[in-house]
């Protein structure tokens, strides 16, 4: 993977050890025919990669997103059900010198993907207790999602559905671009062509 860091929620592993495997070639499956969570991860800066990716791995950001991501539960016995997150990308987007963590997710499914969407966390908070600043890409229904750190803004780029698409196949790819206005992300442009 080009992630910086993948998590899987450890408790739901365990439980569901034995599917493991098949859900590890689901998600390559998925990944490999362009609907999965791994794609580029990016950090504003190469010299401060190494100290972002320490803090960002002691995180189990399965855990942290799952609330965020409000999911609908399945029933007991449902071993599909595992919450997978990617860091995406870190830098300073609130400009109080802290790095942000932009973590990208969806609601599992026994069938097709879920769209990905984009968790941005203070990096002011506690690695403990990361706080949820906000969730972008939500207005778009991202089947691949690759997010970058530039100038203190978020920009996101995939493979999206449109409302006339079939959720096997994207017909759009989307470009669009977030930056903090002291209290929550805005969008501040955002571009979607078709795919021929």
């Amino acid at each position: 993977m080009t992630s910086l860091t993948e998590h899987t929620s450890r408790p739901r592993a365990r439980r569901y050890g034995a599917w493991a495997g098949a859900a590890s070639l689901a998600t390559c499956l998925t990944v490999v025919l362009g609907g999965g969570v791994a794609n580029a991860a990016t950090v504003d800066s190469a010299a401060a990669q190494a100290t972002a990716t320490t803090a960002v791995d002691r995180v189990d950001w399965a855990s942290v997103v799952e609330p965020a991501l409000n999911c609908p539960k399945p029933g007991p016995h449902a071993a599909w059900y595992v919450v997978r997150a990617r860091v995406a990308a870190v830098g300073d987007l609130t400009r109080d010198g802290r790095r942000e963590t932009v973590v990208v997710s969806s609601c599992p499914s026994s069938t097709s993907s879920n769209p990905l969407i984009a968790f941005v966390y203070d990096g002011a908070s506690k690695p403990s207790a990361p706080r949820l600043l906000g969730k972008l890409g939500k207005n778009r229904y991202f089947k691949s999602l690759k997010v970058a750190v530039r100038g203190g803004r978020v920009h996101l780029n995939g493979k999206a559905l449109s409302d006339q698409a079939p959720r096997c196949c994207p017909d759009l790819i989307v470009s669009e671009t977030y930056r903090w206005d002291g209290t929550q992300f805005r969008r501040t442009a955002e571009k979607a062509n078709r795919i021929t």
